[in-house]
């Protein structure tokens, strides 16, 4: 975390921010709280993201800027959260999802375009490095609101800049709209229809982490008996934020990681075809990691499509079977065959920066579903190659409505595509991992290539 290298060269007073903490480096305890901080870094506020990006942790200078206090109340803004509290019933400084978070965020100086555009710059070319030609930013607007939309159409229109970006607006960009508090929040929507960057989508987070213990299960966490996670709004409020982006022609996806997040957020979905009939909406499931075999039944027959984290099988898998969900409930996490079987189309997804970007290493996931450790987890779901790369590819397309355009190579597409030095439905599946990427085309034109490898297409 290097903070306190960090508290020695930092200006005054600035804040120090610190990406992806794992608990598993910790002996004694899930997370470092405000003592821990304010020993290395008295005289900054720092925030510590845990690698699941739904909790963080924060020194006392940081929780005074944000006003936290014994007395200061969970929830902010309509959100559900957890500031965790010692004996006493002070704040230590763990802060668990977005309505306890919030606050601090708010109180972080905010990026500038200039700040994002350089961010997007310098994470361009890996993308193109491990073959992506398109991807999904599935929460613009979440951290400084327009300002992302801005920055993004900025870094866009530059010929250097040539990945293909479809982002999904986090909710809270155009809520007053939403709410009937506003009538020209989105408008800013449509101005944004670049070659390189675009959206029709709106995202919405209803659970936390599995682990982080704030996904929203049924049934309590294994190691925890006493926690069934949080859901991040009420039913009533989701309900009506699906409702009015539905009737807005808006496609919906919502972060559901537990099976009680998915129950609510099928029950928004339905609700919302019920009293507003609309063909083809292609509502999306982020993550359904714990879909069972029910709510998949019901995924089919209400038109709704999962994206799943499948790679939480390699880096979460042992700890999920240990510690969070239990040796029953871990191996049905991203159940692939279980979609497969009932005609669901799904994609797959790396939620980067939780794990690594490479797509080759989620279609290695879900054909082998070997655990960071070398087990295997769930392997009655595992799906074949050639269905983990449309998941990638052609069903990707699909979930994102550029079906026409993408996905495929045929006359009248995009010629965008990944030159692979292997096939990977012809070698040994444990092998599929190590598939190097050759050369990335977009429009035609080769825009990445492997060092030595030719760039003839």
């Amino acid at each position: 975390m290097r903070v306190a290298e960090r508290a020695r060269t930092a200006p005054p007073g600035a804040w120090i921010e610190g990406e992806g903490y794992d608990d598993t480096l910790l002996a004694d305890q899930r997370h470092p709280n405000r003592h821990d901080l304010d020993v290395v870094a008295p005289d900054h506020p720092v925030l510590l993201w845990h690698v699941s990006h739904h909790v963080c942790a924060v020194n006392s200078r940081a929780l005074a800027l944000a006003h936290i206090t014994r007395e200061t109340p969970d929830g902010y803004r309509g959100l559900e959260g957890h500031i965790v509290r010692d004996a006493d019933g002070e704040p230590t400084g763990v802060l668990m999802e977005r309505g306890a978070r919030l606050r601090v965020n708010e109180v972080q100086p905010p990026l500038s375009v200039g700040q994002i555009v350089a961010g997007l710059r310098d994470v361009h070319d890996d993308y193109l490095a491990v073959g992506i030609t398109s991807t999904h930013d599935a929460g613009v607007g979440g951290r400084v609101g327009p300002t992302e939309v801005e920055a993004y159409q900025e870094a866009t229109v530059a010929p250097s800049f040539q990945l293909r970006v479809r982002g999904l607006l986090r909710v809270e960009l155009v809520q007053d709209y939403l709410e009937g508090r506003a009538e020209t929040d989105w408008a800013f929507v449509e101005d944004y229809q670049t070659r390189r960057f675009g959206t029709r989508s709106i995202k919405i987070t209803q659970d936390g982490s599995i682990q982080a213990l704030t996904g929203a299960l049924h049934d309590p966490y294994h190691c925890d008996p006493t926690r069934t996670g949080m859901l991040t709004m009420e039913q009533e409020r989701l309900d009506a934020l699906v409702l009015a982006a539905h009737r807005a022609g808006f496609q919906v996806a919502i972060h559901t990681n537990g099976d009680r997040s998915i129950d609510s957020a099928l029950d928004a979905f339905e609700r919302a075809q019920a009293a507003s009939p609309r063909p083809d909406a292609r509502h999306r499931l982020e993550h359904c990691q714990m879909a069972t075999e029910a709510q998949l039944d019901r995924i089919a027959r209400l038109g709704v499509y999962p994206s799943f984290f499948v790679k939480h099988v390699y880096y979460w898998g042992d700890r999920h079977r240990r510690l969070f969900l239990g040796p029953e409930r871990a191996p049905r996490i991203s159940p692939l065959r279980s979609a497969q079987q009932r005609g669901i189309r799904f994609a797959l997804h790396s939620d980067c920066p939780v794990t690594p970007l490479d797509p080759l290493f989620g279609v290695w996931a879900a054909v082998n579903r070997v655990t960071r450790e070398g087990d295997l987890l769930g392997p009655e779901q595992r799906i074949g190659v050639e269905q983990a790369l449309r998941a990638y590819t052609a069903d990707a397309a699909y979930l994102a409505f550029e079906e026409q355009e993408k996905g495929t190579l045929a006359p009248g597409k995009l010629a965008d595509l990944t030159v692979l030095g292997a096939d990977p439905t012809a070698v040994d599946p444990l092998e599929i991992k190590d598939v190097p990427v050759e050369m990335t085309v977009i429009g035609g034109a080769v825009v990445w290539a492997r060092p030595g490898a030719g760039t003839g297409v």
